[in-house]
């Protein structure tokens, strides 16, 4: 196939995956605190400048835009989740990795979707702050290769500006990923340092914007109030920092961050299982740590993804008792001590160990944070679900470029895209029923509000567990906010029921 036609078909398939996104966007209702950022609370919010709400200025700015247009809000989830596509393919440097990444998108667990991509404000902060910082490691990956470009090493002046913009951008939109940037930044620097034994001015630009950024964000007047744990929603190490993280991790880390990954898991574990036959093959005469470290790592993570996997659609949470949960949270960071490292025994044989490595601190790094603080949410793990969506792919990578293995690549790539496919056609249906209810709701509420009713039995809307706080109901703050946005006056009662009364 030639350059031309290839472009042609790569520009087709992006406007493709773009459309459906955008249609999907253009469904998902606004909820939860969507209402307030979308209402006069927000435009409050903003005269004030967020003093004593969150240092998140860039991610406030871009949910206050996106909650007062449907329209905006679908280009601008077009443009991110597209986007991170685009940029992990860059990374990878492959084709197969465009399908790689749809697919396990479309995997995203029910909970992270519904708070980090279908709530707007969840949107706003967890998916452009894994967005804006991918630029900056797509700008970066290169120091990581096995053969250096030495124009790669120039001091290159043109580009400070806009590093120095990103670097405070993806510092002000929330805040594990603004300390994982401030450590990535100060990172590129030691190890180009160490390695080429240069300091480019770019790298130095990029840094002193995430440092500018990250002290602008927290000279916010509320993080003192959860510093000293007074802010009465939000808190920081309450208890002691073990004790928080101890909570955190058992409560919600470790199913939200690696367990209730099912599909993301699995494919790692059959990618794992390609790499351990051939790496057996050519290690078949040692008897080192190399050599039987990886058989027990890769039995370690076939026993607990076939455990996770039965856990997970067998038992809700609510339903563990404190027995299961300690054993599942133990068991899940031995699972996570093995994955780690075998990717690195086998990446160091097959000679892309800094990339892995520096994907699997990625990993770690952007969750760090969440250790540390309460409250935390689904949401808070999109950035990390990213990331290990690299990881995955650079374990593809080492199998794309070291093995010889007998795979039709048009059959992986006509399964990919009915996976994506019936995905995402599920998708449009529950969000275009929801579509459908939610401006339904919203016509009755007004004809009542019209006909003068006071009291107003709202319905539910459909497939709320894929959807955050979407139903107002009376005595709530959703009540307010929800009437707030769309111009229902206060002193109307709204009481959600799933069948009317009458």
């Amino acid at each position: 196939m030639n350059k031309r036609a290839e472009y042609s078909r790569c520009v087709y398939r992006y406007l493709l995956c773009a459309i459906l996104i955008f249609l999907l966007s253009f469904l998902f209702p606004y909820t939860g605190d969507d209402w307030a950022w979308g209402s006069q609370i927000g435009l409050d919010r903003l005269h004030t400048w967020f003093d004593n709400y969150s240092g998140r200025y860039v991610g406030n700015l871009i949910v206050l835009a996106l909650t007062r247009s449907n329209l905006l809000k679908s280009l601008a989830m077009t443009i991110a989740i597209t986007g991170i596509i685009f940029l992990l393919e860059r990374l990878i440097k492959e084709r197969w990795s465009f399908y790689v990444s749809i697919v396990l998108l479309i995997c995203l667990p029910k909970a992270i979707l519904r708070q980090a991509v279908v709530w707007t404000a969840g949107f706003s902060n967890y998916v452009t702050s894994i967005f804006f910082t991918l630029i900056y490691i797509v700008y970066i990956y290169w120091i990581f290769d096995e053969k250096l470009n030495q124009n790669k090493l120039r001091q290159r002046i043109l580009p400070c500006i806009p590093l120095f913009a990103l670097g405070m951008i993806n510092t002000l939109i929330v805040e594990n990923v603004t300390l994982y940037n401030v450590v990535l930044g100060i990172a590129v620097i030691i190890y180009v340092l160490l390695r080429y034994r240069k300091v480019l001015i770019q790298h130095i630009c990029y840094f002193a914007g995430t440092i500018c950024g990250t002290v602008y964000m927290f000279s916010n007047s509320v993080y003192h109030s959860i510093s000293t744990n007074s802010d009465g929603y939000r808190s920081v190490a309450e208890g002691g920092v073990i004790t928080q993280a101890l909570k955190n991790y058992f409560d919600v880390i470790y199913k939200e961050y690696f367990m209730n990954n099912i599909a993301l898991n699995l494919f790692i574990l059959c990618i794992c299982y390609i790499i351990y036959t051939n790496y057996k093959k050519e290690n078949m005469k040692k008897n080192s740590m190399s050599g039987k470290a990886p058989t027990v790592c890769l039995g370690i993570l076939t026993c607990y993804d076939i455990w996770s996997f039965f856990s997970y659609i067998g038992l809700s949470t609510v339903t563990k008792q404190n027995i299961l949960i300690g054993l599942e949270g133990i068991a899940t960071a031995i699972a996570g001590i093995s994955l780690i490292i075998f990717a690195l025994i086998t990446a160091a044989h097959y000679t892309n160990f800094w990339r892995i490595l520096f994907v699997a601190c990625s990993v770690l790094c952007v969750a760090a944070p969440l250790f540390a603080v309460n409250p935390i949410g689904s949401r808070c793990f999109f950035p990390s679900y990213v990331l290990f969506v690299l990881f995955a792919e650079e374990l593809c990578r080492i199998v794309a470029d070291n093995f010889t293995i007998i795979i039709n690549e048009k059959i992986l790539k006509r399964v990919a895209v009915t996976i994506a496919g019936a995905g995402m056609v599920f998708y449009l249906c529950i969000f275009a029923s929801v579509y459908r209810a939610d401006n339904q709701r919203l016509s009755y509420i007004r004809d009542k509000v019209s006909a003068g009713e006071k009291k107003i039995e709202i319905l539910h809307l459909p497939y709320e567990s894929y959807i955050w706080t979407p139903t107002p109901n009376k005595g709530e703050i959703w009540e307010e906010r929800y009437k707030l946005f769309y111009d229902i006056p206060q002193n109307v009662t709204l009481n959600s029921v799933w069948v009317y009364s009458k």
